[in-house]
């Protein structure tokens, strides 16, 4: 803005001057005004986007819903009743996850779309109504029941998680727009205030003192804020975002790094903790993290070196620390970590011991990203873990490349059984005396269009883990009844069971609907089942078994003799085949011990009227010894490895035409061929 000229005169000089500072005082006046509404709002968009964090609250959800599902997916393969007990913990996170749901900055989220907020309160009813069921999850059918909830529950809390994000990032939107209006009418002003000060410096120093004063202020609280939002609320130590921070620049200044010490990372855990949380509560155990933080900060403080302590949540810690020596050094300093937290931790409530274990991961020159290096410790880590308490696993490529086989499995099953890839290849059951084929046992075969032949040894666990070797099960039962309706009337098939799936409440009804579906009578149908799986609940096992047996299909017991051996079951059930384990096989011809229990078992079986297989016969001195305690009926890779079903037809051909193991076979319980979903 410019001035008109000023009059010679010094009255009308300072007449002029006077209208000028009058306006400028009062221009000042607007912009005080409009700069303070500007800081109070603009501090109010940093107060909702500090607070307002649904998206957080939506994961969790999702998250506790998704475990409740798969600790019920793992006690329903498992049986174990701490895998039931695990399964009601996860149900109760759920539950309470809901009401949390109902309640604070994401209640108002959900309470903004009446359908939301119906489809929650519906959520809570019935997931309130699945406590009488998990009370008696060891029940027949509960497990199926609970499922079927569960599964619509996961799908409605994931899709109402979804929405919070999506709220989440347009609220978070709004508020950086907001702050960037403010932004741009700041500067506006900031031009303004330049202009009217070249003409009156004074008024000019004034609101350049002030300014400074709010921006010194500014940068007081800022300072403040960040460093709260960089250090853990429990704890004091570093939190993620601070330890992502520093794990990128320790990346970046390794390569400056001429002193010889290497970049580790260690990612803990503690072993049993929620255990702890469970016996003792959450505030013994949040005291218990307090106590290990301040053990790990002694232990790296008698180091003497530089070495960052994080919390990343819960009980996950890390380390990154600079170690000279290389591997070999930083596991010693790993397993000092180990040694230390397993003194005593003295808390309110007594002493408590507890173990760690440690995934630890090197900075090689390839690694140039933190996740990347975060993502090697886990991998060692979740190795760790898996070998027992209070272990040290260093990190190698093979982790990653198994972690990635494993998820390319774990997605590829339900395309393979949609595309039919993963089919049964049958092995022949063979009479010993006279060479004959009476009966086949199928092997679950998956060709992956990418990996290969995936073996069941593999794939099979993995789909045990992830919930899917019902559908898999079903699959090769389907299966193995429709090809022995195709290779002929003389021999009968056999399916051996999950134990997913002897829980399943429909399994008799699911047995009964593929016989009548593939035309194949009942008795020409075995299914088997493992001793561990009777074990597991004998209550329930034999209660099915029954149902089973009033189908009419034949009823083998796996793997006897293995350890898991109980003679009550034996009396408590009406077997029609007991399956010799090939471990016994492979030891027969240099372990006496073998071949007497062998004996005993033929014996046993012979006073019961129960027939008896022999597993994995590949010798023929094996077959000799086994024929002199009265055996019969075997397979093995002696007699064949297992083919497809038209290359089977054709060996059972050969079998009746006398060209290949002999005439064809009689029927009764020891001919049953076995369709199994394992290796």
């Amino acid at each position: 803005m410019s001035e008109p000229p000023l009059s010679k005169g010094p009255f009308a000089l300072a007449d002029r001057f006077r209208h000028a500072a009058i306006a400028l005082i009062a221009v000042l006046v607007v912009v005080i005004l409009v700069q303070t509404e500007i800081v109070v709002s603009t501090e109010d968009a940093v107060e909702r986007s500090m607070r307002y964090d649904i998206a957080m609250t939506g994961l969790n959800g999702r998250l506790d819903a998704v475990n409740a599902m798969e600790r019920l997916s793992r006690y329903a393969a498992s049986g174990a009743a701490q895998d039931a007990e695990t399964a009601r913990l996860f149900y109760d996170i759920l539950a309470g996850r809901i009401d949390t749901w109902l309640s604070g900055a994401f209640g108002a989220f959900v309470a903004e779309e009446p359908a939301r907020r119906e489809t929650l309160l519906r959520l809570r009813r019935e997931v309130a109504a699945l406590a009488p069921a998990y009370a008696r999850l060891s029940e027949p059918g509960q497990v199926a029941a609970i499922d079927a909830i569960l599964s619509d529950v996961v799908a409605d809390m994931s899709r109402i998680g979804g929405e919070a994000m999506m709220d989440n990032l347009r609220k978070a939107n709004e508020i950086r727009e907001t702050l960037r209006q403010h932004q741009r009418l700041q500067h506006r002003l900031i031009v303004t205030l330049i202009c009217f000060g070249a003409l009156l410096l004074v008024f000019m120093s004034i609101q350049a003192r002030r300014l400074k004063r709010a921006r010194a202020e500014a940068e007081r609280n800022a300072r403040g804020f960040e460093a709260v939002s960089r250090r853990d609320p429990l704890t004091d130590l570093a939190n993620r975002l601070a330890f992502n921070a520093a794990l990128e620049e320790a990346l970046r200044a390794r390569a400056a790094r001429n002193d010889g010490h290497g970049l580790f990372l260690l990612a803990l855990d503690l072993d049993g903790f929620k255990g702890i949380n469970d016996m003792l509560g959450h505030v013994a155990g949040d005291r218990l993290l307090v106590s290990v933080a301040r053990r790990l900060e002694e232990i790296a403080h008698g180091w003497g070196g530089e070495a960052l302590i994080a919390r990343l949540g819960g009980d996950e810690f890390t380390v990154l620390l600079w170690v000279p020596g290389g591997t070999e050094a930083a596991v010693a300093r790993a397993r000092e970590v180990i040694e230390a937290l397993q003194r005593p931790h003295e808390l309110d409530y007594g002493s408590v011991v507890v173990n760690a274990s440690i995934g630890l991961a090197s900075a090689t020159p390839d690694i140039a990203q933190g996740t990347v290096f975060m993502q090697n410790a886990d991998l060692a880590l979740g190795q760790a873990k898996a070998a027992g308490k209070g272990r040290v696993r260093v990190y190698d490529s093979s982790m990653r490349v198994n972690a990635t086989r494993r998820q390319t499995i774990e997605a590829g099953i339900e395309d393979a059984l949609r595309d039919g890839d993963i089919v049964p290849h049958y092995q022949p059951q063979v009479d010993m005396a006279s060479g004959r084929i009476t009966g086949m046992e199928a092997l679950a075969r998956w060709y992956h269009p990418r990996l290969g032949w995936v073996p069941p040894s593999e794939f099979v666990p993995i789909a045990e883990a992830s919930g899917q070797i019902v559908e898999i099960g079903r699959h090769i039962l389907r299966s193995a009844c429709r090809d022995a309706t195709l290779i002929g009337d003389a021999v009968p098939v056999s399916v051996n069971l999950s134990v997913a799936q002897l829980a399943q409440r429909d399994l008799a009804e699911t047995v009964a609907a593929i016989l009548k579906e593939t035309g194949l009578p009942a008795r020409r149908l075995k299914l088997e089942v493992t001793e561990s799986m009777v074990m597991s609940d004998p209550h329930r096992a034999v209660a099915m078994l029954e149902r089973l047996k009033r189908l009419g299909v034949w009823l083998a017991l796996d793997d006897f003799g293995t350890g898991y051996s109980a003679l009550s079951y034996l009396r408590s059930f009406d077997w029609d085949e007991l399956k010799i384990d090939r471990t016994f096989v492979q030891t027969l011809e240099t372990d006496p011990n073998s071949l007497s229990i062998i004996t005993s078992i033929v014996e046993l079986a012979r006073r019961l009227d129960i027939a008896v297989t022999v597993e994995g016969v590949e010798t023929p001195a094996q077959v000799r010894l086994l024929t002199e305690v009265g055996c019969t009926i075997a397979q093995g890779f002696l007699y064949g490895r297992p083919v497809p079903a038209p290359e089977f037809g054709a060996m059972l051909l050969r079998s009746l035409q006398g060209k290949g193991h002999g005439p064809a076979p009689a029927s009764g319980p020891g001919n049953v061929a076995r369709a199994a979903v394992r290796s």
